[in-house]
């Protein structure tokens, strides 16, 4: 019985080893190679939930090997089922003209390569490009349609990645105005989106709605900057891209 028990404190603390649990990060988002100077957020997604997990645990560190001070809000965002970490950049150093961002600067430089760690563990590798500032535009969209009588996806060609997060912001609607049943994902770095239906397309016209408070990874929204973003407007409209099913 002792033994049994010794075993079983063994398992637990093998289970919850910065390398065991590292290896239970099964996805990191940006999932491209490259990351904006502005990037605002990031989102871990383990498998399983983890436990006693929390930003302490993360660090940001230059691919030469120096660390960047406190790179991170300590605000945690976690998903219901606890298996996904949102992470936020301190905001202050992201956003220009703030005290924080004028006295550390900003956390990611363009040019530089960073490393993300995870109790000690990297887990994935950016590089940082040029901040983004202008606004997703989804008259710059490509969309490719699917024939009708299928379950194949509507594709959709973003230009750049928008916040993983976000993915069900996008929706497919009918003639009708009614929405359609399927199931979105993300791919490319976040880049394109595709949306399979839960039953065979009928032929005729839908529409992609564009929720507004779908964002880019800096925090752009359609139509507003993070820079310089009013504050939502409930009533704001929102985009559609009209397509046509054969």
């Amino acid at each position: 019985m002792i033994r049994t028990a010794l075993q079983t404190l063994a398992i637990i603390a093998l289970l919850n080893s910065p390398a065991a649990l590292a290896q239970s990060v099964v996805a990191v988002r940006p999932s491209g190679p490259t990351v904006p100077a502005n990037l605002l957020r990031f989102s871990i997604v383990f498998s399983p939930a983890p436990s006693n997990v929390g930003v302490q645990d993360f660090a940001l560190r230059q691919a030469s090997g120096s660390h960047i001070l406190a790179p991170f809000d300590p605000l945690e965002l976690w998903s219901p089922d606890r298996r996904v970490l949102t992470l936020l950049f301190q905001p202050g150093r992201v956003k220009t003209g703030l005290v924080a961002h004028n006295t550390l600067g900003s956390a990611l430089i363009p040019g530089t390569d960073v490393v993300l760690l995870f109790r000690g563990h990297a887990i994935i590798r950016w590089r940082v490009t040029a901040p983004i500032n202008i606004p997703p535009d989804p008259t710059h969209w490509q969309v490719r349609t699917p024939g009708s009588d299928t379950n194949d996806p509507i594709t959709v060609h973003l230009g750049a990645g928008i916040d993983a997060l976000d993915k069900d912001l996008l929706t497919v609607a009918d003639a009708a105005g009614r929405r359609v049943p399927g199931y979105a994902t993300l791919a490319h770095g976040e880049t394109v989106w595709r949306f399979a239906p839960s039953r065979p397309w009928q032929p005729g016209f839908y529409s992609i709605k564009i929720n507004p408070a779908l964002e880019d990874p800096a925090g752009n929204r359609v139509r507003q900057s993070f820079e310089h973003r009013p504050k939502m407007d409930p009533a704001m409209d929102t985009a559609r891209l009209r397509i046509h099913i054969h």
